[in-house]
């Protein structure tokens, strides 16, 4: 069987979305047994990477680069450095929607590209009875389930939110009937907002648009037929932290839920890292550890 890791990573002006899905990769090489890799990216931004990086990191670190050719949908979108700065930035995430055409694997794991893999816990996805895997729940460094509100509905009253940063799947058709309605909801993002009532953030979220295809799929009837991953709470640095150090395949990470109020953590498992830039200054520390 065909299995292995896909991530779409497109730079913009501000951020080097290469880059952390070259770090991504390198920690899925050294840390999982199943570690088949697969970029979908531009020709701008991998022209980026070997010119910082080389062919041979690039071809350690990727099995598959795809070129994907099609438009890159822009949305507009605020990024954090923790709550000290932000800049705005041109955001390409829609063409996360061609992802079960572009996967060359028979069963993906589609993470995002600042998803840091820093256990073995993905090992035991493969070769599930479920087609689609994916996660709920979702904590933040201090193991709080309530981030930003978002994380256990579209909002209030509405359907449960899915966290698109990690999921699994395979190429059945009813995995192919979720992808095919995220594109119907990508085209007609406006109305759905209108109909489900989620929050308008400016920008196209793969989350929205997955817990919708979802609940289409189950008849508009809210049930838990899709499974959590292995490990079933999502952990999150948010923008508002900052990575600090990276040793031996460990993150610190420093939170400041209130001004002032830091606090250090010490993270040994898979971790959404949201702050874009702080992946970006730890990026030499992970890639001298994960390249070796």
């Amino acid at each position: 069987m065909n299995r292995g890791y896909l991530i779409h990573a497109y730079n913009n002006w501000e951020i080097d979305y290469g880059e952390m899905a070259l770090c991504a990769c390198l920690l899925i090489k050294k840390h999982l047994r199943t570690n088949a890799t697969a970029i979908a990216t531009s020709h701008d931004t991998l022209d980026c990477l070997m010119k910082k990086h080389g062919p041979n990191l690039i071809a350690q670190a990727f099995d598959h680069i795809i070129i994907n050719s099609a438009p890159r949908d822009s949305n507009d979108r605020t990024f954090h450095d923790t709550r000290y700065s932000h800049k705005t930035a041109t955001y390409h995430n829609s063409n996360r929607a061609d992802s079960f055409k572009l996967s060359p694997f028979d069963e993906t794991m589609l993470i995002d590209a600042d998803y840091l893999v820093l256990d073995n816990s993905f090992d035991t996805v493969w070769g599930s009875p479920d087609e689609i895997m994916v996660n709920k729940l979702v904590v933040d460094l201090h193991h709080r389930e309530d981030l930003g509100g978002f994380n256990k509905r579209l909002n209030v009253a509405s359907i449960p939110l899915y966290w698109a940063t990690a999921m699994y799947f395979q190429k059945t058709m009813y995995v192919k009937s979720v992808f095919d309605l995220i594109s119907v909801i990508k085209e007609n993002y406006q109305f759905y907002q209108n109909l489900y009532k989620f929050p308008l953030s400016g920008y196209f979220r793969n989350d929205y648009a997955l817990s919708i295809a979802l609940h289409m799929l189950n008849g508009q009837i809210e049930h838990d037929t899709v499974r959590s991953l292995p490990i079933n709470k999502l952990m999150v640095a948010t923008e508002y932290d900052d990575l600090v150090n990276f040793i031996n395949g460990t993150a610190y990470c420093i939170s400041e839920a209130q001004q002032g109020d830091f606090k250090l953590h010490k993270i040994d498992t898979n971790i959404h890292i949201m702050n874009k830039w702080a992946i970006g200054r730890m990026a030499p520390r992970i890639i001298n550890y994960a390249a070796v």
